[in-house]
């Protein structure tokens, strides 16, 4: 075996994560927990802007309602993103916001 064969594995080796220890997990589902509350805060703040205001982030009133409708630990800040991005698109393509 040559050298550099050697080296690649030894490469590849040092890549691998260890499995995460109990108290990693528990910090991971402590941190989804915090970032789930601070989302609905958001969502909540959300809802008191009018309609000038959400359709200046490219959002409507109905997409702040479905978020506050859905589960707590639904990703509000990913499903807004595409919301905005979805209008955004349909309105350069139709010359209109919707």
């Amino acid at each position: 075996m040559r050298m550099i064969d050697r080296r690649m594995e030894i490469d590849i080796l040092a890549t691998r994560r260890p499995a995460p220890s109990l108290f990693g997990r528990v910090r991971s589902a402590a941190g989804k927990l915090v970032r789930a509350w601070q989302n609905r805060r958001v969502i909540n703040r959300l809802s008191e802007l009018d309609d000038y205001q959400l359709y200046d982030m490219g959002l409507c009133r109905n997409d702040v309602h479905e978020l506050r409708s859905a589960s707590f630990f639904s990703d509000a800040g990913l499903h807004l993103t595409i919301t905005a991005r979805e209008r955004a698109r349909r309105h350069l393509r139709n010359g209109r916001l919707d």
